[in-house]
């Protein structure tokens, strides 16, 4: 039996005899031997050298081997090292005072060398073994701390997450409340209420409906009011926009895909058509679909199924479909940009959404709903529409129809300085509008006093750096980036002042303290108008 030839071994005796022959034992053996000769240098050694173990005589000069090892048990460095005794005494209380002491062990004298060889082996494997053991143990103290704080970290995420989830979810709500309330459709003109009786009958059933009408009309607003008619309403209204979606995701988005079906695909993803099982799915700018993918479509259309790309498993949905397009879908099928056979299935039923110029005598009502959206965001009030603004709103072609609208109120909204609301600027050109024509009697005469009121309501100076770029040509600045402009402007103008009769705030036609939060909201500087 053969020991590692690091493990070295303290022995402490008096006796020169006795120390000869564990030299001899134990240095065959492969151990490394220190010596003491007392009690005294023992403890020195063993503080200096931190040997494996200590064979330890009992009675000694000076320090007995009792003593001896408390103090060894005593100290930090030296508290592990397992003592075995070396003793002739027999009796019993010796041995007990040995363990006492805090001997791990003890062997007779006259000893037997294989004997003292064993015990030293099995004691040293034992402190090997503790030694590990410790080491596991802060090892594993280590990854419980760590995953401990992992696990406390991820808690947080959790937590914060959950925050977030709870605010995003009242959002939702909200936004749903919104968008949803088919109210939103305002107006009363007879073009519109022609459009809203028939879509109370079409949603009565499962039909599919294909909804017409140029960009900015409503499509979206007419499809949620078929949906909350049908007996589908307290299923989901699922949307989509097939423009919105490159050709090469189009069908995943629509049909899902399961895991490894392409580069990328690391999850099963659900498509649209499984989300709206039960419901409705809306396909806005159907006729922006891939020819592959109509294909696809026509077969859930007609069969009520579909694969998601990558499986083979078949899956059955009960979806009814509503689409819209502001395409002439019958020309692209003569063209071949959009498959007969899908068109056919889609217009089942076809409805077309007047453009606003068809429904001028809703421009009024529908120019004081956005107003009133407005000013709940800005968090200002507004008396009422100036009429000079809205003679021009009604007459103007709105090539953009309700949302160009809507986004003109918007902007106006900001831009306003007391409280009516006024659009002083050139909404642009009339793009599809007729020239009057000699002879056309009282329409002419209202068109030219419609165009002499929008060429007399040019950009004032207060509004000209908001509504142009530095070279005069028209801007695209965002709705934000306009209020933003406008505000410096007014701090100029008051050199930084907001409260009081000439302050910002009462130019702006805001509360002092919505002044100041829509600075900081907009991140305005103090050196932008000092």
């Amino acid at each position: 039996m053969s020991a590692p030839v690091t493990a070295t071994v303290l022995v402490v005796d008096d006796t020169p005899t006795n120390v000869g022959v564990l030299l001899q034992v134990l240095g065959s053996a492969g151990f490394k031997v220190l010596v003491a000769r007392d009690g005294e240098s023992a403890l020195e050694q063993a503080q200096y050298a931190l040997p494996d173990l200590v064979l330890l005589d009992v009675m000694m000069p000076g320090l007995d081997g009792y003593e001896t090892c408390k103090r060894l048990k005593a100290l930090p460095r030296t508290a592990s090292i397992p003592v075995i005794f070396m003793t002739a005494l027999s009796d019993v209380h010796d041995k007990v005072r040995a363990f006492e002491a805090g001997a791990a062990d003890y062997v007779s004298k006259p000893f037997q060398h294989e004997e003292v060889l064993a015990r030293v082996h099995a004691h040293l494997a034992l402190s090997r073994l503790r030694l590990e053991l410790e080491a596991a143990n802060q090892d594993l103290e280590r990854r419980v701390a760590d995953r401990t704080a992992d696990l406390e970290r991820a808690l947080e995420e959790v937590r914060r997450l959950q925050a977030r989830l709870q605010d995003e979810n009242r959002y939702l709500q909200q936004e749903i409340a919104e968008s949803s309330n088919h109210h939103d459709i305002v107006g009363s003109a007879p073009a519109l209420a022609t459009v809203l009786r028939t879509v109370q009958q079409v949603a009565r059933g499962d039909t599919t409906v294909l909804i017409h009408g140029e960009t900015g009309t409503g499509k979206e607003l007419i499809a949620r009011a078929i949906h909350e008619a049908s007996p589908r309403r307290d299923r989901a209204l699922v949307k989509l926009n097939c423009s919105a979606i490159s050709a090469g995701l189009v069908e995943s988005e629509l049909f899902g895909h399961v895991k490894g079906a392409f580069t990328g695909a690391t999850e099963r993803r659900v498509g649209r058509f499984e989300i709206a099982d039960g419901g409705t799915l809306f396909l806005d700018e159907v006729s922006e679909l891939p020819a592959d993918t109509q294909t696809k479509l026509l077969r859930v259309l007609q069969e009520q199924e579909f694969e998601p790309v990558g499986s083979s498993k078949t899956l059955r949905v009960d979806v009814r479909v509503i689409a819209a397009t502001n395409r002439d879908l019958a020309a692209d099928v003569a063209h071949g940009r959009f498959r007969a056979d899908l068109y056919y299935r889609l217009n089942v039923f076809p409805l077309t959404v007047p453009p606003l110029r068809e429904r001028r005598e809703d421009i009024p009502a529908l120019a004081r709903h956005f107003l009133a959206r407005a000013s709940r965001k800005l968090g200002r009030a507004f008396a009422d529409i100036e009429p000079a603004t809205l003679r021009l709103l009604t007459s103007h072609y709105w090539p953009g129809n309700v949302r160009d609208l809507q986004n003109v109120i918007e902007r106006a909204a900001v831009l306003s300085p007391g409280p009516l609301l006024v659009v002083d600027w050139d909404l642009g050109p009339q793009t599809g509008q007729p020239a009057p024509t000699p002879g056309a009697g009282a329409e002419q005469r209202r068109n030219a006093a419609d165009t002499d009121t929008q060429r007399d309501l040019a950009p004032s100076p207060a509004h000209a750096d908001a509504a142009l770029g530095t070279n005069g040509v028209a801007s695209t600045l965002t709705l934000e980036e306009i209020e933003r402009r406008h505000i410096v402007t007014v701090l100029r103008q008051t050199r930084g002042v907001i409260e009081g009769p000439n302050g910002a705030a009462r130019l702006l036609n805001l509360k002092p303290s919505t002044t100041r939060f829509r600075i900081r909201k907009l991140n305005i500087q103090r050196q932008e108008y000092a």
